[in-house]
């Protein structure tokens, strides 16, 4: 209870008196009034929740996965955090794995995508994306680097090597920087095609703290993508811009979130709505005025 009440207030700190905290290339961002409200603790087999992802809006289940040094599995569970399933992910090992995705290909078959990028020391050699085939039972391993790492580690202040977000659009992978040095966040493009292994930057942002988790969501009505960055103590919200190359990452709202207290696991709901995992277990539902 008592390191509970420290980290929060910790994120606190960081989410509402760092100065500058809700700044963006220099620019004040829109803070977007909410309603936050802890609504379960997930069940214990998921003992350190790096991700969440709800593969279907109709029903009630989401998908976890444990971090790094865990059994390479990923879990359901339902929104009073009740465990429904595990699966074990044939041929994947789980180093440090930090982010997952889940989208369904042009024959309607379901994947899993799972982020083994953890790379807290920029050390690692073996970064990689399981991609699990849920009809075949099948999964591909796409090792990538990123273009602008030459040292392995590199110096004390350009540790960005690091990502635990990423999310996909058409043909591709976009990884968002942890930001554990003094350079701004970077954006990384990576091609879905397995033969490509250089992740590439496409876009550079300044702004304080480190990222932790994403959430790409695609309004029908408008025919926009927006992002959701969580952060701790925040979360970012960006619209997706198509550009003549590739992306571009647009700020419009934060969410102040310093209740969240070590977020890792983010995913929309709906169009106003957000849910957000820590690793303690706890499941918080974020509800923005409309």
């Amino acid at each position: 209870m008592a390191l509970s009440l420290f980290y929060s207030i910790v994120f606190f700190l960081q989410a509402i008196l760092t100065p500058g905290s809700n700044k963006i290339d220099g620019c004040p961002i829109k803070t977007l009034p909410t309603k936050i409200k802890r609504i379960a603790y997930i069940d214990t087999t998921v003992c350190e929740c790096s991700a969440l992802v709800k593969p279907d809006t109709d029903f009630d289940i989401y998908y976890t996965l444990n971090d790094s040094g865990s059994k390479p599995e990923v879990f359901a569970v339902n929104e009073k955090g009740e465990l429904l399933d595990t699966k074990t992910i044939p041929n994947s090992a789980n180093i440090d794995w930090e982010e997952l995705i889940f989208y369904t290909d042009s024959l309607k078959n379901p994947h899993l995508v799972i982020g083994d990028v953890g790379n807290n020391r920029n050390r690692r050699r073996d970064l990689c994306l399981y991609n699990y085939d849920v009809t075949a039972n099948k999964t591909n391993k796409h090792l990538f680097s990123y273009e602008d790492q030459y040292q392995f580690p590199p110096t004390e202040d350009s540790l960005n090597f690091d990502s635990e977000a990423f999310f996909k659009r058409d043909s591709s992978y976009y990884f968002i920087s942890k930001n554990r040095g003094q350079g701004p966040v970077k954006l990384y493009q990576l091609a879905e095609d397995t033969a490509a292994h250089t992740a590439r930057v496409i876009q550079r942002l300044s702004f304080k703290g480190m990222v932790t988790g994403c959430s790409m969501y695609y309004n029908k009505t408008s025919e926009s993508q927006q992002l959701a960055v969580l952060l701790y103590g925040r979360i970012f919200l960006f619209n997706i811009i198509q550009s003549t190359t590739s992306i571009l990452l647009s700020p419009y709202g934060v969410i102040k979130f310093p209740s969240g207290g070590q977020s890792e696991g983010i995913c929309w709901f709906n169009e106003y709505e957000l849910r957000v995992t820590n690793e303690r277990g706890k499941l918080f539902k974020i509800v923005m005025k409309k």
